[in-house]
């Protein structure tokens, strides 16, 4: 049974990084990676122009434990359709493990992290309510390209 997670993403790096930027979101627990990658693109009104992954971690640069592996989306930058990784859904993740956070890492040159937590207990979804619903906005969109 698909139910809602409340999620606060937080942009924690980025080269053009200035000012805060948190958003909190409801989604369906049996949205994918790929359509999580989707919504932060959408929530950052960045273009999606560079190769991008999910990982683990207890810290920012801690040791990552991969959920979409770098090495193979450099080596086919096709693969974000593709690969059964990236329809991992949420459920399939959360819980967390112990002491682990799941960040969203989008282009690998200018480094923009954001991490990705749930808050609350998850709730029954409404029904038809499969749409990403933004709860909370802090800070402005960042500058994807803040010096071109």
């Amino acid at each position: 049974m698909a139910t809602t997670y409340q999620l606060v993403i937080r942009c924690v790096a980025g080269i053009g990084l200035t000012q805060p930027f948190r958003r909190v979101v409801e989604l369906s627990s049996m949205a994918t990676l790929a359509d999580l990658h989707a919504l932060i693109q959408e929530l950052s009104g960045f273009d999606d122009d560079h190769l991008s992954t999910f990982y683990l971690a207890n810290t920012l640069m801690g040791q990552r434990l991969w959920l979409v592996d770098p090495d193979a989306m450099e080596s086919d930058p096709g693969v974000l359709g593709d690969s059964p990784l990236w329809s991992m859904r949420l459920n399939q993740i959360f819980p967390l493990p112990k002491h682990k956070k799941l960040y969203y890492w989008f282009d690998f040159g200018d480094d923009w992290i954001f991490e990705i937590r749930k808050q609350g207990k998850e709730r029954a979804a409404a029904e038809g309510g499969g749409t990403p619903l933004l709860i909370e906005a802090e800070g402005p969109k960042p500058q994807q390209y803040p010096n071109w």
